[in-house]
């Protein structure tokens, strides 16, 4: 007997986890390739090797899909964003560089998970649904920074006539940016390039990114 046929059948929880996931893959390819126009809830279902009310079954909506598409891809550089920030035990000009590391390589500067962020940001009635869910954990996020830039700073605030909060915004704006790059014009913009964009930027105010 192999270690495979030991191993105990998934239960139902692990199962529906399983089958969840893989229709969010699918309409992550789906919005990828059409935008969020083209999702279905019977075309995810098909895209993802099952049958076509199963969607139905898991999300009842295509707008419920929708959303836990992008809670998932949300998520995701929640987790990133918390362990660089907050977690990691690094002096604060670490801690940036290593979060900026991560943002502008996979699996978070992924081009399908991009997509779904510019599209909830793109289309207002999507664009007011991502605010009513999403707002209060992108202020915590870009409060991490500042805290982060506070400390760099110590008593020299603002920094060049700057708010630090005016700084830390402008830096997740950055990243937007260069996500929306990745997105339109691939590979015109590399990883490296847009880490150093930052650095240059975050350099203007703090010296421990120059290079």
């Amino acid at each position: 007997m192999t270690a495979d046929d030991r191993k105990p059948n998934p239960t139902r929880a692990e199962q529906k986890k399983a089958t969840r996931e893989k229709l969010i893959e699918a309409t992550l390819d789906i919005i990828a390739e059409g935008g969020m126009a083209k999702v279905t809830l019977p075309k995810v279902a098909e895209r993802a090797g099952f049958s076509r009310g199963i969607s139905n079954f898991h999300f009842v909506s295509k707008d419920n899909l929708l959303l836990e598409t992008l809670k998932t891809v949300h998520s995701e550089l929640d987790r990133v964003w918390r362990h660089y920030l907050i977690e990691t035990d690094l002096p604060p000009a670490d801690q940036l560089k290593g979060f900026l590391n991560a943002v502008f390589k996979p699996p978070v500067a992924d081009v399908k998970k991009i997509s779904v962020w510019l599209a909830y940001w793109g289309e207002t009635a999507y664009r007011r649904q991502y605010l009513e869910s999403f707002t209060a954990k992108d202020r915590e996020y870009e409060e991490a920074i500042e805290r982060l830039m506070v400390r760099l700073a110590g008593a020299n605030r603002p920094v060049g006539g700057i708010p630090i909060r005016a700084i830390a915004v402008a830096l997740t704006a950055l990243i937007d940016g260069c996500w929306l790059q990745f997105l339109i014009a691939p590979g015109r913009l590399g990883d490296d390039e847009a880490i150093n964009a930052c650095y240059a930027y975050l350099s203007r105010f703090f010296p421990e990114f120059r290079v």
